[in-house]
C-alpha cells in the first residue's frame, strides 16, 4: 500500500499519541485537502471513526452515532 507524504505524517503522529487520535493534524492542509487525505486513510482502513469525547476534535456528525472523531487502527502501525 502506497501512502503520500502527507498521509504518512498524519499517521505517524497519530501512532505516537497514547489515544491514537488523528487530531490535531500535524500537517498544514487547507480544509478540502484535509478531508481528502483523511478520507483516503479511512478507505484504506488505517484510521477509523469512533465516538468523540467532549474534548475531541469532531471529524463529522452522524444522525445515529453522534459526534465522531478519527483514531489510527492497528493496521496503521504496520
Amino acid at each position: 500500500m502506497t501512502l503520500s507524504d502527507t498521509q504518512l505524517v498524519v499517521l505517524s503522529a497519530a501512532c505516537r499519541r497514547a489515544d491514537r487520535s488523528v487530531y490535531p493534524l500535524t500537517a498544514k492542509l487547507p480544509g478540502g485537502a484535509a478531508a481528502k487525505v483523511l478520507g483516503a486513510l479511512l478507505k484504506k482502513a488505517l484510521v477509523k471513526e469512533v465516538q468523540a469525547k467532549r474534548e475531541d476534535t469532531v471529524w463529522r456528525e452522524d444522525k445515529k452515532r453522534g459526534r465522531l472523531t478519527l483514531r489510527a487502527t492497528p493496521a496503521a502501525f504496520a
